[in-house]
This record gives structure tokens, C-alpha cells and sequence, in this order.
């Protein structure tokens, strides 16, 4: 902790010490003047609530300035009624419970210390509510006897245990929330409904308990506030069950204190066990449904979030997969493409030429249809290397291919399947029709002027054209008889074409 920090809380901590010696005496009038029946049996002790609130929410090295400051508040406030020593007895009697439920939920719950944990809870109805009220209530009734004699110990020991526990269990929970989350209302949604539940249950509250009972067998009517309490955890939250849960309890304290409705038809005694029972259940009941149901809710919203974080995961995932998997096709497409593609000029190659041949072939065959076939070698192509340079000699292949392809339609197959040769397969085209084709290539690889370093080349091509006919078995006798005719062409002078 830093100094200025430090110093602030020094500053007003006797403010905070005064304003806890005013609560804690105010919290007792108003226990004895709102909760005690006339025979001075007090129903609930707000004091004690008030206190294990206090330990709980200050380190421990504070704790000898709050003891201080009770015993002196206690005496203070027992000053008309008992000798200072009783009131300090009085007094370690109630920090001893408290501070030792304290001490020892804080010791035992390692988790999160508040009352969304359910081990915390679970230690607070054990230890705050159950054991340590129980030892206290023993100490009150032993030093009560050495002040006036009392007639049935064990009676007035179980009104005193209730009484502490029920202080405990009204207030602690509910100081606890609202230092925890401050800025939370009681109600923050369903606000209609919220405000007519509230607003009958009210009504229903002092409808019931002002009407008289018959003092034949307990009534159990009341416990239908039970049901009620646990519907408001459900739509508003525990803070606003609890406090709902005080609100009745304080009408029901109220009406019995004034003789009517359910708990006041037996003995005094009897009835301030009977409604302390009720109250017991009633909040106990509200605190445990409301943790385990926020317990729920936060496991939900953590499967939740797991959920969609699992979902986003798996989008992710799917995205990268889809991602991955374009790429792959794209690189497959891109392999099958080198396959078939000549490196070199970018026209297909022998092998794409066979395996389509054959496709087209079939085709002719079966519809009947006319297939031809340009085979053309550029003359004295190893002159132009030697003379020029392959480099040269590549640029001359390149430029070729790339005059022949503004003449060949989309159906057509231009491929290069050697050095200088090149194959057009022309599906649906006559022998007739791809001469006048060739006519064209050869005019157009003829006029062509292609720059080198050393000097401007041209050059020109021999053409065999072939037409497919039934007596050629396979793609092979039907490029071996363009061939031939290529030869043929080479043997007549080159730069001709040859057909028949």
C-alpha cells in the first residue's frame, strides 16, 4: 500500500470506528424495540449481523481497534441496564462469535471469499449460523442466570441461539453484496413484474399475519413465502430475495408482537421459537437457492463462452481449412498446369496433346465429324541457334508461338512436342480447311522480323497436314502420317506445305 493511501485511512478511520459504534448500538434499540416480545425475548439480533459483516470485510491486523471500539459501544449502550462488567462480558461474548466465524471461514475457504461461492456459504450456515451462535447463546444464558435466575435455560438458549443467528443471517449476506457490487440495485430487469411481486407479496405478507389463527396446531401457511422468496431469487437475483425475505419477516415479527396472525396463538415462548423457525427457513431456504443458482448461471455463462469460444475456434479453423485447401487446389492447379504446359513457350505439351488426341479422336469417330492435324518445323532451326545464340533460338520460338495463337480458334490444340516442332490438332475441320489455316501460319511465321543482339532474324516453316481417317489405329499412326508429309515438305525445298 502506498504512503498517501496509507495516511487517507489513517485519517478517517475513526470515522469509520464511530460510525461502527453507532450502528452497533443502533442495530441493538432497534432489536429490542421492533423484535422482542413483551416478555423480553428478542426474535432477531441485528448487532452480531452487523459485526461478522465487519470481520469479514477488514484484514485481521485491524481487528483489536474493532474490538475496542465494541466493548466501549457495548457499554455504552447496556450503561441503564447492566454494570460495566457484565456489558463487557456481553460484549467478548458477541465478538467472540463473531470473530471466531471469521476467523475461521476465512481459514477454511481458500476459494473466492463472498457468497457467489457455495463452499463459503456452505462454511457460513455451518459455522456462523449453526456452531458459534449455539456456544454463544450458552455463554448468554449461563451470564444471564448469574444475573436473575431463569426458569427454562433450555427454552430461552434456543431463542437466544435463533435470535444471533438470524441477525447474522439478515444482515451479513446483504452488507457483504452491496460492498461487493455497489452499483447493483435491487432490481435491475424484469422491472414491472419485479415491482408487482414485491408489491403483493407485501400485501399478502399482512394480509396473513394479521388474521387470527386457531391455537390448535401450527400453521403452516406462512411457508408458502418460502416459494415466493425463491421465485424472486430466480428473476431478480439473491440481494432481492433476501430483502424480500427481511420484509416479511419484519411484518410477521411485527403482527406477532401484537398478538395476531399465525404465531401468536401458543405461549410467548412457543411463539418467538415458531416464527424464529420460520425466519430460519425462510432466509436460509432464499440464501442457498440464490448461491446455487448463481452458481449455475455462472457455470452456464462459462460453458457459454466456452462455447462460442470453441465455435470461433472451429470457424477459425474451418476458415484456415478453406484457406488452405484454395491454396492447395490452386497449387494443384497450378502443378497440373506445368504438367501439360510447355515451360518454355506456355503452349500445352506432347502429353496433354496425347491424352486429349485420343478424346478427340473418339469423338470424330463417333459423330462422324472431320479431324486434321498441323505439323510444322521451323528450317534450318540449329543454323539460327549456331548463327544467333539459343537465346536467340528461344525468342524465335516464343514469337512464333505467340503469332500462331491469334490465328487458332479456342477449341483448337496448339502444343509443342520437341525442340522446333509444333502440332495444331483442329477438331471439326476438314483437310481442306486446315491447309487454309496452314496457308496462314506459314505467311505469317514467314513475315516475321525478331531482334537478337546480333542482328534482326527470320525465318520459315515446313507444314504436314494430315486428316484422321479409320485405318489409322492411334493417335501415333495418325501424327506419323502428318510426319511424312512434313517430311515431304522439307525434301520439296522447306517453307512449304504438304497435305495429300
Amino acid at each position: 500500500m502506498d504512503t498517501d493511501k496509507r495516511l487517507t485511512i489513517i485519517k478517517y478511520y475513526p470515522v469509520f470506528l464511530l460510525i461502527l459504534m453507532v450502528s452497533y448500538m443502533a442495530a441493538g434499540k432497534i432489536s429490542l424495540a421492533f423484535t422482542t416480545m413483551n416478555e423480553e425475548m428478542s426474535i432477531i439480533w441485528f448487532p452480531n449481523g452487523i459485526l461478522l459483516a465487519v470481520f469479514l470485510l477488514r484484514p485481521m491486523r485491524e481487528w483489536i481497534w474493532i474490538v475496542l471500539a465494541i466493548i466501549t459501544a457495548e457499554i455504552v449502550a447496556d450503561i441503564s441496564s447492566f454494570t460495566p462488567v457484565q456489558a463487557f462480558q456481553f460484549a467478548l461474548i458477541n465478538l467472540g462469535e463473531t470473530m471466531l466465524s471469521a476467523f475461521l471461514m476465512q481459514r477454511l475457504c481458500s476459494t473466492h471469499k463472498s457468497f457467489n461461492n457455495i463452499r463459503f456459504v456452505l462454511l457460513f450456515i455451518v459455522i456462523a449460523l449453526a456452531i458459534n451462535p449455539s456456544f454463544s447463546a450458552f455463554f448468554t444464558e449461563l451470564l444471564y442466570n448469574q444475573i436473575e435466575t431463569q426458569s427454562d435455560f433450555i427454552a430461552l438458549w434456543r431463542i437466544h441461539f435463533f435470535g444471533d443467528s438470524l441477525g447474522i443471517l439478515f444482515l451479513t449476506p446483504l452488507i457483504l453484496s452491496w460492498f461487493e457490487y455497489p452499483k447493483k440495485f435491487l432490481f435491475t430487469q424484469h422491472l414491472f413484474e419485479s415491482i408487482f411481486t414485491d408489491a403483493a407479496t407485501i400485501v399478502l405478507a399482512v394480509s396473513l399475519f394479521s388474521i387470527g389463527f386457531t391455537p390448535s396446531v401450527l400453521p403452516t401457511t406462512p411457508m408458502i413465502f418460502v416459494l415466493i422468496t425463491l421465485w424472486i431469487v430466480y428473476r431478480n437475483g439473491l440481494r432481492s430475495g433476501m430483502t424480500m425475505g427481511m420484509i416479511v419477516s419484519m411484518i410477521a415479527i411485527y403482527y406477532t408482537i401484537n398478538h395476531q396472525g399465525p404465531f401468536s396463538v401458543f405461549t410467548p415462548v412457543q411463539n418467538t421459537l415458531y416464527i424464529q423457525e420460520f425466519i430460519a427457513a425462510l432466509m436460509t431456504s432464499t440464501l442457498f437457492f440464490g448461491v446455487l443458482l448463481r452458481q449455475v448461471n455462472e457455470t452456464n455463462s462459462l460453458l457459454l463462452q466456452s462455447n462460442n469460444a470453441l465455435e470461433s475456434l472451429a470457424q477459425n479453423l474451418e476458415n484456415e481449412v478453406g484457406k488452405k485447401t484454395a491454396e492447395l487446389q490452386k497449387a494443384n492447379e497450378m502443378l497440373m498446369q506445368l504438367a501439360i504446359t510447355d515451360p518454355l513457350t506456355h503452349i500445352y505439351n506432347r502429353r496433354y496433346l496425347e491424352e486429349n488426341a485420343t478424346r478427340e479422336i473418339a469423338h470424330a469417330t463417333r459423330y462422324a465429324t472431320p479431324l486434321s492435324l498441323i505439323l510444322f518445323d521451323i528450317d534450318f532451326f540449329k543454323v539460327i541457334n549456331d548463327t544467333y545464340g539459343h537465346q536467340s533460338g528461344d525468342n524465335v520460338l516464343i514469337c512464333i508461338t505467340q503469332s500462331v495463337k491469334t490465328r487458332i480458334r479456342k477449341d483448337d490444340i496448339f502444343a509443342r512436342i520437341g525442340g522446333e516442332e509444333f502440332v495444331i490438332l483442329l477438331p471439326n475441320s476438314s483437310v481442306e480447311q486446315a491447309v487454309v489455316l496452314a496457308e496462314e501460319v506459314k505467311e505469317s511465321v514467314a513475315s516475321l522480323v525478331i531482334p537478337s543482339k546480333s542482328g534482326s532474324v527470320s525465318c520459315t516453316i515446313s507444314i504436314g497436314v494430315s486428316e484422321f481417317r479409320p485405318q489409322f489405329n492411334s493417335f501415333s499412326e495418325f501424327l506419323n502420317d502428318a510426319d511424312q508429309k512434313l517430311y515431304r515438305a522439307k525434301e520439296s525445298g522447306r517453307n512449304t506445305i504438304i497435305w495429300d
